[in-house]
């Protein structure tokens, strides 16, 4: 279940960011302070505002249990739209990343109507250019991200379609 963030989610997000196994491959500042994700929140609510469909969203298992969160979110420098999870170690290897990266997709193509996504990842971090991957993305080569070195994956609209068909099928 993916819902909007909001202030109630700033201790459980502070726990995520905490994580030294999340903190370990990200590629970005996690804030961990609780005025730091309160700043966080306040930011993702403008997102929402300003730019339909896109966010980032509390994951919950069906069970209530927190997982994480997944995000649609603008690059301000390129005009692309980037696809991201952060999930907590014990939501790991439960299959979410996949879930909710087909329904981050199914959001960004069959809703809003966006031509392509991109994804940046750890280049160490091998789970995440698999799962990546399986959603249909291709990699694109070698980059940096917020400072860091960084591998880049694209899907378009077009390719998405295939892979969504394929998957529908197996």
């Amino acid at each position: 279940r993916l819902r909007q963030l909001s202030y109630g989610d700033i201790p459980w997000l502070s726990r995520l960011y905490a994580q030294p196994q999340v903190r370990q491959f990200q590629l970005d500042d996690c804030p961990t302070r609780f005025i730091d994700v309160a700043a966080l929140v306040a930011w993702v609510n403008q997102i929402y505002a300003r730019h339909r469909g896109l966010g980032i969203w509390r994951a919950d298992s069906m069970g209530g249990e927190f997982i994480g969160t997944f995000s649609l979110m603008p690059v301000q420098a390129t005009g692309e739209v980037e696809i991201g999870a952060r999930l907590t170690a014990q939501a790991w290897g439960r299959w979410y990343a996949i879930e909710g990266g087909r329904l981050l997709c199914r959001q960004a193509f069959a809703v809003l109507g966006l031509p392509a996504l991109a994804a940046y990842h750890h280049p160490e971090n091998e789970v995440v250019a698999r799962v990546l991957e399986r959603l249909g993305f291709r990699e694109t080569g070698a980059c940096e991200y917020a400072g860091k070195a960084a591998r880049r994956f694209e899907l378009a609209a077009a390719d998405w379609g295939v892979s969504e068909a394929a998957a529908a099928q197996a």
